[in-house]
């Protein structure tokens, strides 16, 4: 059995399973479905729930085939996306993961996420899920304050919020990530601090800080233009990632990524593979994959991906493309990027001209205080952090 795969895919499956063999795989499923739609959100999401049904027969199809197709590879992370995973019933939880376990070598797995709205969970779905082998679940909390929470359109409260990381330490997860949002309208610097230090309190291993991102339309963009909401200034928001990096730290939850923080052995391995270009394979409406130098992400267009139809969006990476999405990822790591190394690859790809000059501009910045060498390892500093957006273009 062979997916449904576009002519690039087809013509390239004997590259891909040998990529897909060259060492374990990440593997993201896409769960499309929500009981709201959060006014920020342009994700490829539905509250049609009529349509889960043959969404998750189809995603347990894709995971079949695929398992075929690339010779039942080695998978060592998982992640269930979305949407809200956590709205998939027990049973078809309990298909879609035996499914896994029929299609793909799952020896090496050391982690296996879900993402969950803390507004649908309870004790015994919480438990089945543990009880199924998945280890880790990441909680969109976002806030800790029923205002800034209703106005992002999110169904759960701060109470609320605050249980189900308590039923999740109750079912067994030790293994527990928050979500907090910067960048709110009508959100302050000090509640920010707050929600952190009430988070870390619970004893979570893991906390994501994301700003806001309304760079597509979606309700709140269209409130803002509007005038009727305001964002945060830029400094402002600068404000709060200063004060929530020196605040983390002291509360147990050190940073190893630009917008993440965690305890020792806390860390979102699944998520690291993607800062590390590790390869990975993803299903369901708007997956991303990458095996070698190949990409391509699936339709978002649900209807269209459960019937196997719609365009596939493909991409081949060449040697100076591929070279340069190392230090764009790798950047966002605190550890940085072993420079050494990457430009011994550049020099075997015949591209060294290229790593000396991303060199020249880093060691530049490193005299404005952005950037830090520490033999031949570069990382960003605090400030560059703040500023990796502009920085990061240079590898683009």
């Amino acid at each position: 059995m062979t997916p449904d795969l576009p002519p690039p895919l087809a013509v390239r499956l004997p590259a891909l399973r040998t990529a897909a063999h060259a060492e374990p795989l990440g593997l993201y499923l896409h769960i499309p479905f929500c009981l709201d739609r959060c006014t920020y959100c342009s994700f490829a999401t539905t509250r049609d729930r009529s349509l889960q049904p043959d969404t998750t027969a189809r995603l347990i199809t894709q995971v079949r085939a695929w398992g075929a197709a690339l010779d039942r590879p080695a998978v060592d992370t998982l992640y269930l996306g979305g949407g809200t995973p956590s709205l998939l019933s027990a049973q078809e939880l309990a298909d879609l993961t035996g499914a896994l376990h029929e299609a793909f070598e799952l020896g090496p797995l050391v982690e296996a996420t879900f993402e969950a709205n803390p507004g649908t969970v309870d004790l015994a779905w919480l438990q089945g899920a543990r009880n199924l082998g998945w280890d880790r679940v990441s909680l969109g909390v976002q806030a800790l304050d029923d205002a800034l929470l209703g106005r992002l359109g999110r169904i759960h409260g701060a109470a609320q919020a605050m249980e189900a990381l308590d039923l999740a330490q109750q079912a067994g997860f030790r293994r527990r990530s928050a979500d907090l949002m910067v960048g709110i309208p009508g959100q302050s610097l000090s509640k920010v601090v707050e929600d952190a230090r009430t988070l870390a309190a619970t004893g979570i291993d893991h906390l994501s800080i994301y700003l806001l991102d309304l760079d597509k339309a979606c309700p709140l963009r269209a409130e803002i233009d509007a005038g009727r909401l305001a964002l945060p200034s830029e400094d402002e928001v600068a404000d709060v990632f200063e004060a929530l990096q020196a605040e983390l730290p002291r509360l147990g939850l050190a940073p190893y990524e630009i917008s993440n923080y965690a305890r020792p052995g806390g860390e979102s391995i699944h998520n690291t593979r993607y800062w590390e270009r590790r390869p990975y394979l993803g299903l369901g409406p708007s997956a991303a994959s990458q095996l070698g130098d190949f990409r391509w992400t699936e339709t978002s267009v649900i209807p269209a991906w459960i019937e196997g139809r719609g365009e596939v969006d493909f991409q081949e990476l060449d040697a100076a493309e591929a070279l340069g999405e190392i230090p764009l990822l790798g950047l966002r790591l605190h550890r940085g990027v072993a420079w050494d190394a990457l430009r011994q690859q550049a020099e075997d790809r015949n591209l060294r001209p290229l790593t000396d000059g991303w060199e020249a501009r880093l060691r530049a910045l490193a005299k404005e205080g952005l950037t830090i060498w520490e033999g031949d390892q570069v990382r960003l500093s605090p400030r560059g952090m703040l500023m990796s957006n502009g920085i990061l273009q240079m590898f683009v």
